[in-house]
């Protein structure tokens, strides 16, 4: 009897505390959306670990290109497989801190501590300018849920299993 209350509190410590959503990118505006998407441990005051996303190819940081929607990431562990690719991410934490391939054991073990927490991103035209900057995110990460900027408004929402970032031309 021990052993199976044991066993199952600690299962609903796993899924009390591991990513619960999966995050939803629609960039409906003419933008690309470049910058660091974040995820951590939001009930931390430390928030470690923090994990950021690596560079997708072609671009210097994390870019979502303009009207590029239904971009899906389940958990850090399954984000290689998405429309917009995710092969690594960067961790910083003591313990498991470096670059890792999405698929690692280590990513695993992330995954069941953290939440999506915020993508930091700035709005560029067709030759790289930035013409809006945005954290969208919990507020626990720093970010916020709605925010408009001269050429682009931004909302992040969570409803059910699912946690929305969205972009949109503005006006």
């Amino acid at each position: 009897m021990k052993k199976i209350l044991c066993s199952l509190s600690l299962l609903c410590g796993v899924f009390a505390f591991s990513q619960s959503t999966t995050l939803i990118i629609n960039n409906y505006s003419h933008r690309n959306l470049s910058g660091r998407l974040m995820a951590a441990n939001l009930s931390t005051s430390s928030g470690t670990p923090i994990i950021y996303a690596a560079p997708n190819a072609p671009y210097g940081s994390y870019t979502v290109p303009a009207l590029l929607t239904d971009v899906e990431y389940p958990t850090l562990s399954t984000s290689g497989y998405s429309i917009l690719p995710i092969d690594s991410w960067f961790v910083t934490d003591p313990v498991y801190g470096g670059n890792h391939a999405f698929n690692t054991p280590t990513i695993d073990t992330l995954t069941s501590m953290v939440e999506w927490g915020r993508f930091h991103f700035v709005a560029q035209d067709s030759a790289g300018n930035g013409v809006d900057s945005f954290v969208m995110g919990e507020p626990a990460a720093g970010g916020v849920y709605y925010a408009l900027g001269v050429e682009t408004e931004a909302e992040w929402f969570t409803i059910g299993g699912s946690t929305y970032l969205q972009v949109y031309d503005y006006p």
